[in-house]
C-alpha cells in the first residue's frame, strides 16, 4: 500500500469561507449549517480539488455531507449522457442507499442535476428507465448496480467520481469481489473516496489496487469514537431480561435496541408492543417497502423505539437518538462502536446500555476496554433495580397498543401494501396473557421448587403411592439397550398411539408398566414370536431348548437362548429373545387350547 500523505484537520470554520457554489451555501442556511464539522473541513479541499481521499472519522461526524458537497459542486452543469453517470456512490445497505440520496437530493435539485437510487428490493426496470434517461449521480448497492451494468442499462466509461462509503463494513458482508469488478470498470485515473469509521482488513487491498497517490484524513481513533458518550452495562440475571429490557423502553425519548438475529427483533418488537410500548422491528429479512416505512414512522417521531439488527448500525442517522441499548451484546468493537454510535451523533448527548447475561459478562468487558470506554457495570437482580430509574426507565402500562409497524407514514412507497402476508393491526392480546400467565407460573416454580410438575423423587415407597392413580406418577428409567437410547416413561393414560405395554408387568413402585408414545406397535418376526413352533421347541417356554442354543436341554423349561450365546434368565417373559427384544415380548399363552389354535392356524396355512 503507498504511503498516504496525512493532513491534520483544522480548526472548524465556515462554509461561506470555502470553493462552495452560491447554491448549496444557500441550502446549508437552510438547513442551518454555517460550519463545517472536523472531518468535513478536512476533506472538502482535497475532494473539490479531485484528489483520492481516505476519510476516517468518528461515526455521526458528517461524512456523506462532505462528499455529497464535493460531487454536487464537481457536478454543476456539466453535461450527462444517457446511461452513462458521471459519479457512483457504493454503500453496503438499502437503508444506507435512501439516506444518502435523501442527503443529495436538496443540493441536486438546487444545481440542476439529478441523483438515482439503484437498490434491491425495488423495481429495477424503474430504475433502469430513469438512468436510461440520463443522471449525473448514482447511489447504489453494488449487486443491482452489476445486474443493470450486465443488462446493458448502465455503463462505467464515463464516471469521473466513485465514493466507497463504508468501505470496511462492504469487505466484512463478502462485497469486496463485486467492489472490484465495479471499480475496474472504472477509468483509471478517476477519482475514488473511501469513507469508514474504520479503514482495515481488506480495505486496504482496495487502495493498493484502485486509488493514485490518495490522501488520508483522520480525526480521531476509531477505538475512542464513542468516549464521549456515557456508557453502561448492567449485568442481569436472565428471568429479569425481557422486563428490565422494557423498563429502559418505556423512557421518555428515542430509543434504538439493537439484537443479534433477525427472529429476536422481532420477537423483542412484539412483547414491547403488547405491555404497552409502541415499537417496530428494522431487519435484512423484511420487505423493502416495509423497512423504508418503519425508518420513516421512526424518524418522523411516530413511535419512539425501533428494534433492530445491525443492518441499522451502519450509517443511518436519525435525529434525537438518545439511548442505545444492546439487548443482544456486541461480538467484536468495531460492532460495539457502530452501534453505539447511533447516539450521540454530531455533538449531542447520548446513553449507551448493554445487557450482559451471566455468560456475556466476560466477553462485554473485553469489547468495552478494547472501545476504550470505561462504562459503569451494575448488578441487575430484578427490574426494580435503582440504577433503571436513573438511566429513565419507568413501568409500561401493560395494556397492548396498535403495532406501529401496520400504519403507513410519509415517505413510504406509494404502493405498499401493509395487510400482505395476513398478518393482523395490533398486539395479539391472547398471546400476551399467555406470556404473562407462564412468567407468573415460572416465578412461582423458582420461589417453590417443590410445586413443579414432575419435582417428585424419582422413586417412592409402595406405600406412599398406594392408593392414588397410577397416571399420577410420572417415573423415567434410562434403558441401556443401544437400539434404544431413551427415557422411557412410566404412567399416563393407555390412549396414546401406538403405545407398547406387557400386559401385567409393573413399574418402578409400583407403576404400570413401560410405554413407547407416538410409534406403531412392535411386531415379532415368526421366529421370535411366543406362540411359534420355533418358541415352544427352543426355549421360550416349557418344553426346553436344546443344547445347541445354550440351555439345559431335556425340556427342563428354565432357560432359553439369546442371540448373543448367553444365558438367559430363568422365568422371565420373553428370556428366549434376543437381548433387544426382551423388553418387548408379553408373557406366552401356553395353554392347551391356544397351542391348539396355532396348530389348527398353522395347518390351514399349509393347506
Amino acid at each position: 500500500m503507498p504511503k498516504a500523505r496525512r493532513r491534520s484537520a483544522h480548526r472548524s470554520q465556515r462554509f461561506e469561507d470555502m470553493a462552495l457554489p452560491e447554491e448549496v451555501l444557500g441550502v446549508l442556511t437552510e438547513q442551518g449549517l454555517d460550519r463545517a464539522f472536523e472531518i468535513q473541513e478536512a476533506i472538502l479541499p482535497d475532494a473539490l480539488a479531485g484528489r483520492d481521499v481516505l476519510a476516517r472519522a468518528e461515526t455521526g461526524s458528517g461524512k456523506t455531507l462532505a462528499f455529497t458537497l464535493a460531487m454536487t459542486s464537481r457536478f454543476r452543469g456539466r453535461k450527462v449522457h444517457r446511461r452513462r453517470p458521471l459519479g457512483v456512490v457504493l454503500v453496503p445497505t438499502r437503508e444506507l442507499a435512501v439516506q444518502v440520496v435523501d442527503t443529495i437530493h436538496p443540493f441536486a435539485r438546487a444545481l440542476g442535476i439529478r441523483a438515482q437510487l439503484v437498490a434491491g428490493g425495488m423495481s429495477i426496470e424503474k430504475q433502469a428507465d430513469a438512468v436510461a434517461r440520463g443522471v449525473e449521480i448514482i447511489v447504489a448497492t453494488p449487486g443491482r448496480l452489476i445486474d443493470l451494468a450486465e443488462r446493458g442499462a448502465l455503463m462505467l466509461d464515463r464516471v469521473e467520481t466513485t465514493v466507497i462509503d463504508e468501505a470496511d463494513h462492504m469487505a466484512d458482508l463478502g462485497f469486496l469481489p463485486q467492489v472490484r469488478d465495479i471499480l475496474a470498470a472504472v477509468p483509471m485515473g478517476t477519482q475514488k473516496m473511501l469513507f469508514s469509521a474504520t479503514l482495515d482488513g481488506q480495505v486496504e487491498e482496495i487502495v493498493d489496487a484502485f486509488l493514485v497517490d490518495p490522501v488520508s484524513h483522520e480525526t480521531v481513533p476509531v477505538a475512542a469514537a464513542v468516549a464521549t458518550m456515557q456508557h453502561h452495562v448492567l449485568a442481569i440475571d436472565p428471568s429479569a431480561k425481557r422486563e428490565v429490557t422494557a423498563r429502559l423502553a418505556a423512557r421518555r425519548g428515542r430509543t434504538l435496541l439493537f439484537t443479534r438475529t433477525q427472529l429476536g427483533a422481532e420477537r423483542v418488537a412484539r412483547e414491547l408492543v403488547e405491555v404497552g410500548i409502541a415499537a417496530a422491528a428494522l431487519h435484512g429479512s423484511k420487505q423493502q417497502g416495509l423497512r423504508t416505512n418503519v425508518l420513516a414512522g421512526f424518524r418522523q417521531g411516530a413511535f419512539p423505539v425501533l428494534v433492530a439488527t445491525d443492518v441499522a448500525a451502519r450509517g443511518l442517522h436519525i435525529d434525537d437518538v438518545t439511548m442505545v441499548v444492546h439487548v443482544d451484546p456486541a461480538d467484536d468493537v468495531k460492532e460495539y462502536v457502530h452501534r453505539s454510535g447511533r447516539t450521540a451523533r454530531a455533538g449531542a448527548e447520548g446513553t449507551v446500555v448493554t445487557l450482559a447475561l451471566p455468560h456475556q459478562v466476560a466477553k462485554t468487558r473485553s469489547v468495552v476496554e478494547g472501545a476504550k470506554v470505561e462504562p459503569g457495570w451494575d448488578e441487575v437482580a430484578d427490574a426494580e433495580a435503582p440504577v433503571l430509574v436513573a438511566l429513565g426507565g419507568c413501568r409500561p402500562s401493560g395494556e397492548p397498543v396498535e403495532d406501529p409497524a401496520m400504519t403507513k407514514y410519509k415517505g413510504a412507497p406509494r404502493k405498499l401494501d401493509l395487510t400482505r402476508g395476513g398478518r393482523r393491526a395490533g398486539a395479539d392480546a391472547s398471546r400476551a396473557e399467555e406470556r404473562r400467565a407462564n412468567e407468573e407460573r415460572r416465578a412461582s416454580w423458582e420461589e417453590d421448587p417443590a410445586s413443579r410438575p414432575g419435582a417428585a423423587p424419582r422413586a417412592a415407597a409402595p406405600a406412599a403411592v398406594e392408593g392414588r392413580d397410577r397416571d399420577e406418577h410420572q417415573f423415567v428409567r434410562p434403558v441401556q439397550d443401544r437400539h434404544r437410547a431413551l427415557q422411557l416413561p412410566y404412567g399416563g393414560s393407555d390412549a396414546g398411539r401406538g403405545d407398547v405395554r406387557q400386559p401385567g408387568a409393573r413399574g418402578p413402585a409400583g407403576g404400570p408398566a413401560p410405554r413407547r408414545r407416538g410409534r406403531a406397535p412392535v411386531r415379532l418376526s415368526r421366529r421370535h414370536h411366543p406362540r411359534s413352533r420355533h418358541a415352544r421347541c427352543r426355549g421360550h417356554g416349557p418344553g426346553g431348548c436344546g443344547p445347541r442354543d445354550g440351555g439345559p436341554g431335556g425340556g427342563s423349561g428354565t432357560g432359553g437362548h439369546d442371540r448373543t450365546g448367553g444365558r438367559a434368565a430363568a422365568g422371565r417373559p420373553g428370556a428366549g429373545l434376543p437381548a433387544s427384544q426382551q423388553h418387548r415380548a408379553a408373557p406366552p399363552d401356553l395353554s392347551a387350547p391356544a397351542l391348539q389354535r396355532h396348530d389348527l392356524h398353522r395347518a390351514g396355512r399349509r393347506r
